[in-house]
């Protein structure tokens, strides 16, 4: 009889049981996939050598990169990952990266103008990192099949020798891309402060010394010395999506046009700068070539910390902005030469000393006609960082040679007017002052408060008002009433300024004046600068005035008349039209006294003070304590269309035509009185000798005397 079994390993042997029988009724799970494994990635490259490599690929693998219908998933990668860099709004898609591909010269042209991994956002390193972080970029270079397991029964061999697989198609390239994506993001360094001089920088290179001087925390001012540099730059910061504003045309508006108030314009720039700081971006200050003083628009709501770029985080909460501004940087752009530069812009921009500033070389600039082309090629398609890249890529053709004798003279187009040490402006504008309820927003009284032997003038005895006038409905007018002046005693009246200095084309007012004909009433006079004292130092350009007729004051003093077409007439209005010559300094009025059109002019007439460089105050005053004007309305038109359209030759001939005929009528008038004097009998000639009496008693006196 067999031995018992224990109970405790009778138990352990049933759990066992059951265990096996467990593990027998469960499916067996089936083992993960092991992970393809990675082919041993390309030699890491720098910038440098990364950039450099990019220019022994040959034409024949991008074609053949660029005609892949369906490129593998490092290819793909590879090429995205360059599209993000350079900022391109449709990096996933292929048809972008081949229609890249097709035009290499360009494409690497872009590539050097992004101006290496500083030219990148730190977003965009992130984003090309994860790309080619996912892509086997190993499979680019030449890889080996593994060989066959040998056969169980087969006699021992040696190993099959490894069969190199064909690269795909523009593998060369790809790997170059792939190679230039990961220098770039490998980049860990801080880039140097920007440099304190001025440096000359070509075109191609803005973007990338705009990122230094960001990366550098500093703003950035660029000075072009040409319409053309300004125009390109202005080009390139809209199509990489800055926030443009004009503030040389907010200028314009505020102190020259007098159409807008100095709060409206600093409420713009405000809006401007929290646009920019909202959406992390560039905000771009257009100043022209007569930059303003910035720190009289600065307030509250337009802080001066702004131009600091250390201090933008507190800007950003002043305005409310939530958002970090990490990539935020205002950029100033102005138009004048180094020397101007030196001189000016310290003086007019705030925080100026810590700014980057950067010389734009005028050699470097594409042609107006390729930006122009560019723009319109950029516009068809989504607005981003590719498309102003492609902007600083563009190749720079050799300029046409202009012959010297066509040339001589023509400014070039868009050139600012600038004397040595002045600055002129140069934009179209056209001020029309109508004597509204707000004048006063635009005029002062004065300035001078003495007469010509240094009292001080009486109080009330001038006064500038509104009024209607005359009293006729017909004719009647809302007007300025200029009432009073002191005798020889100029600026007495209403006066005001425009900066930067104007070069007006056109003056054209309307007025009537009552007053002793003997004295000068109505004066309205244009000058350089303002008045201190004495009229002469102002730099006197263009001085109408009233005195027994309309006039002008020409060089040294003289009065010129240009009256003519009648006498002007007590409660009917005058109208007056000057037209300014700047290349020859001279004016040319016309005038309308009976409202049936402008006379034809006669002659010009020089500035009283040749070297007026422009016009920075106007004066309207009388000198006759007891006269009175009106003016109803004023324009003043400055148009560089208008700048050489008075042709002196034919006034010339005008005036000579015009001397003519007066000594026509005056010898006509000679002999009509010599007709009378014949007929009454005076100096009647015999019918004889054909002399009249005195000639025949003086003959006959001297043949007597001759006799004697």
């Amino acid at each position: 009889m067999p031995p018992k079994a224990k109970p405790g390993a009778k138990a352990t042997t049933k759990a066992a049981a059951k265990a096996t029988a467990k593990a027998k009724s469960a499916s067996p799970e089936p083992p993960e996939p092991p992970e393809p494994a990675k082919s041993p990635g390309p030699e890491k490259l720098s910038v440098f050598d990364a950039e450099t490599n990019l220019n022994f690929i040959e034409d024949e693998d991008w074609a053949a990169l660029a005609n892949t219908e369906t490129p593998s998933n490092a290819v793909g990668k590879a090429l995205e990952a360059l599209l993000t860099l350079l900022g391109d709004a449709d990096a996933t898609s292929w048809p972008t990266a081949a229609a890249a591909l097709e035009q290499p010269e360009a494409l690497v042209r872009e590539i050097r103008a992004l101006g290496g991994p500083l030219g990148c956002t730190q977003l965009q390193l992130q984003k090309a990192a994860a790309l080619v972080g996912e892509a086997d970029l190993g499979s680019l270079m030449a890889a080996t099949d593994e060989p066959p397991p040998p056969k169980a029964k087969a006699p021992a061999k040696a190993k099959a020798k490894a069969k190199p697989l064909a690269p795909p198609p523009g593998a060369r390239a790809a790997l170059a891309v792939a190679q230039l994506v990961e220098a770039y993001v490998a980049r860990a360094e801080s880039p140097s402060k920007f440099p304190m001089e001025w440096p000359m920088v070509a075109y191609r290179e803005v973007h990338g010394k705009l990122q230094h001087a960001l990366h550098s925390k500093q703003h950035a001012c660029l000075v072009c010395s040409s319409s053309l540099a300004t125009k390109a730059v202005s080009q390139y910061l809209q199509l990489a999506g800055a926030v443009m504003v004009n503030v040389c045309q907010l200028q314009v508006q505020v102190q020259l046009a007098k159409s807008m108030s100095q709060d409206v314009a600093r409420s713009s720039l405000q809006g401007a700068l929290k646009e920019a700081l909202t959406r992390g971006s560039r905000l771009v200050l257009q100043l022209g070539s007569s930059p303003p003083n910035l720190r009289r628009y600065c307030d509250s709501r337009m802080p001066i910390e702004a131009f600091e770029c250390e201090k933008t985080s507190e800007v950003a909460k002043t305005l409310g902005v939530e958002a970090e501004a990490t990539d935020f940087q205002m950029v100033l752009l102005v138009e004048m030469s180094k020397a101007m530069a030196e001189k000016t812009l310290p003086q007019v921009l705030p925080g100026f000393d810590e700014m980057a500033v950067m010389l734009i070389d005028d050699t470097t600039v594409p042609t107006s006609n390729q930006l122009s082309a560019k723009l319109e090629e950029a516009s068809k398609r989504t607005a981003c960082l590719r498309s102003a890249l492609s902007m600083l890529a563009l190749e720079v053709a050799k300029p046409t040679p202009t012959p010297a004798a066509a040339s001589e003279g023509v400014p070039a187009a868009g050139a600012a007017l600038t004397e040595e040490g002045v600055v002129v402006n140069d934009v179209d504008f056209e001020y029309i002052e109508k004597f509204t309820e707000d004048w006063q927003e635009r005029w002062l009284l004065g300035p001078s408060e003495q007469d010509e032997s240094g009292k001080e003038i009486r109080k009330g005895l001038i006064s500038a008002k509104l009024v209607k006038y005359p009293s006729n409905p017909k004719d009647a007018k809302s007007c300025l009433q200029l009432m009073g002046g002191a005798a020889n005693a100029p600026c007495t009246g209403i006066w005001t300024s425009f900066a930067p200095l104007i070069r007006p084309t056109e003056v054209e007012f309307e007025f009537t004046v009552n007053g002793k004909v003997d004295m000068p009433n109505a004066c309205l006079v244009f000058t350089e600068k303002p008045f201190q004292g004495a009229l002469p130092d102002c730099k006197v350009g263009v001085q109408f005035t009233v005195r027994g007729g309309m006039q002008l004051c020409g060089g040294g003093g003289n009065l010129v008349r240009i009256s003519n077409d009648g006498k002007i007439q007590n409660d009917r209005w005058n109208k007056v039209l000057i037209k300014i010559d700047w290349a020859d300094k001279v004016a040319v009025a016309q005038v309308d006294t009976r409202g049936k059109g402008y006379a034809p002019a006669i002659q010009t007439v020089p500035f009283r003070d040749s070297t007026c460089c422009g016009f920075g105050a106007l004066f309207i005053y009388n000198t006759d304590t007891q006269a009175t004007c009106w003016f109803s309305e004023l324009r003043v038109k400055q148009d560089q269309q208008d700048m050489a359209m008075i042709d002196n030759e034919a006034l010339d001939a005008r005036r000579e035509l015009a001397q003519r005929m007066k000594q026509r009528e005056y010898q006509m008038a000679v002999d009509a009185d010599m007709e009378v004097g014949m007929k009454m009998g005076a100096i009647k000639s015999t019918t004889c000798h054909g002399m009249n009496l005195a000639m025949e008693q003086a003959a006959n006196n001297s043949s007597g005397h001759a006799l004697g």
